[in-house]
């Protein structure tokens, strides 16, 4: 197994890639960090910061790595590695982007004022876009720096490691200390960073729902409701540890139990993710719903729910 880590800047990135290094070795670990960065691995220049980049003749190349691991855009590597063995860590977003700041300053003697910083569009939902074009319930792992321990106690868990804890290129004296922001300047990076703010608030719900259920002994299910319509439901769900049985999933119309299916049928859209049972965990229910009906899906072997709260009908109607 190698698993593919989205190091997004200033999340507990490096504290989490020095862990990385000292449980596996830093001779396992593969970085892509930019063609000029000195910590970039010799067959990532070679292969994909080339005139004609080759990622197949990349992973080909490489001999059972650990863990691949870079700045990088998470479709980047995700079809070579697979969703499942995809992680990242997020950051409340204001905070993640003063601490961006501070490092910039600090070590690139940045001259710009923090407004000038933030205001510039390439600073502007970093971690969104770190993310973009893969469901966040797909990614196999997204832990939270705001709770970092409890983050690895889950990760160590899912993978069968034992990355230890670490706190390495900290601009505070600890991970969970804040920055302090001026109200003008957090009401303009809200306005700038909505996208960043709503990924944080639904990852920091999905990262509790994993964790009550890591403390429960219960597995967790990879699942989306991906279609809610007057027409019926649709989504996909397939198991953490890629078990090759099909869930069986609940749905949940007005807070009562309606029906029951397979998530077994092909979900064409995912493949490129490389999810288990080669894509066949999807599900469709044709059902007939009205306008301001709630509808909500359940793993039925351990009742993880999905959407974390219950979709309005009249809020996804064509």
């Amino acid at each position: 197994m190698s698993l593919f880590f989205v190091h997004i800047p200033k999340t507990a990135g490096t504290s989490f890639r020095q862990g990385a290094e000292k449980y596996f070795s830093s001779e396992r670990i593969v970085y892509d960090y930019g063609a000029n960065s000195k910590v970039t691995s010799p067959l990532a220049k070679e292969f994909l910061h080339a005139d004609q980049p080759d990622f197949w003749q990349f992973r080909q190349a490489l001999d059972n790595p650990a863990m691949i691991s870079g700045h990088v855009p998470i479709k980047r590597f995700v079809s070579l590695w697979g969703a499942g063995n995809t992680l990242t860590f997020l950051r409340e977003p204001l905070q993640r982007i003063a601490s961006e700041y501070a490092h910039f300053v600090r070590n690139m003697d940045y001259k710009g004022s923090f407004k000038e910083f933030y205001s510039d569009p390439a600073m502007r939902n970093r971690q969104r876009r770190a993310l973009n074009g893969v469901n966040v319930e797909a990614i196999g792992f997204i832990g939270l720096t705001e709770r970092y321990s409890e983050s690895l106690e889950v990760l160590n868990d899912r993978f069968s490691i034992q990355i230890p804890e670490r706190e390495d290129n900290r601009g505070k004296a600890r991970l969970e200390d804040q920055h302090q922001l001026d109200k003008e300047d957090v009401a303009e990076l809200k306005r700038l960073n909505k996208r960043d703010i709503e990924l944080y608030q639904y990852a920091a719900a999905l990262f509790d729902s994993r964790y009550t259920m890591f403390k429960s002994n219960q597995p967790w299910a990879h699942a989306c409701l991906v279609e809610a319509n007057a027409e019926g439901v649709s989504g996909w769900a397939w198991w953490a540890d890629e078990q090759d049985a099909p869930l069986e999933v609940e749905l949940w119309v007005n807070d009562e139990l309606t029906s029951t299916v397979r998530a077994a049928e092909l979900r064409q859209e995912l493949c490129h993710l490389l999810p288990p049972r080669g894509g066949y965990v999807g599900f469709h229910v044709p059902l007939k719903l009205s306008p301001l009906d709630t509808v909500q899906c359940r793993i039925a072997a351990t009742g993880q729910r999905f959407p974390l709260s219950p979709r309005r009908i009249d809020e996804t109607a064509a």
